[in-house]
């Protein structure tokens, strides 16, 4: 199986010295000293005038402009995504309970945008708007309706075709998580 970005980027830090001749406390250092505060620029910086080579200088970036902790932390991830969205945690929190009640084995992985919902495959996403939870689905063909409609704004997967707005807890109901049993089965079918 392919790595993830989070395992990339943590072998990364973990080989940080090893690769590039400094601690990453140090390369904090460097790059707080140059004053620069835009991705681009710092980016730019350490490819020019350091021997790193892309995914080195965009590891550093990222992690300097993430206040210096690992981007694909999943608690920090977590928390962005829900920062100044907390009034839907509930819901999001039922909605976990209740697919994996269903679905064991499924795993809900934070990303930059969305939560990815996985098992061998990726067959759904929550993303979080203001005042709802987007649940974004792969379900085929099956038509468009008022329930489960067009996805839009989903930032994932573009086999990730349909979507369910969850407003409340009350909305995370049975025929939700039935669509959710049927992404999952389409994309892991027995």
């Amino acid at each position: 199986m392919a790595k993830d970005s989070q395992a990339i980027e943590q072998e990364f830090i973990d080989t940080v010295v090893e690769k590039t001749g400094h601690t990453l406390a140090e390369w904090m250092d460097i790059i707080r000293s140059t004053g620069l505060s835009k991705s681009k620029e710092i980016h730019t910086h350490l490819k020019d005038n350091y021997p790193l080579n892309y995914a080195q200088a965009t590891f550093l970036m990222g992690i300097y402009m993430n206040d210096g902790q690992p981007v694909y932390n999943p608690q920090v991830l977590f928390a962005k995504l829900f920062d100044g969205k907390q009034a839907l945690l509930p819901i999001y929190e039922a909605f976990k309970a209740q697919v994996n009640s269903q679905l064991p084995s499924v795993v809900f992985a934070p990303t930059k945008s969305y939560i990815s919902i996985e098992d061998k495959k990726i067959f759904a996403c929550a993303t979080m708007t203001p005042k709802l939870m987007r649940v974004g689905l792969d379900l085929g063909d099956i038509p468009f309706g008022e329930y489960v409609q067009k996805a839009k704004s989903l930032g994932a997967m573009p086999n990730l075709t349909h979507m369910i707005e969850v407003s409340s807890v009350n909305d995370v109901n049975n025929t939700l998580i039935q669509y959710v049993q049927q992404a999952h089965k389409r994309n892991h079918p027995v």
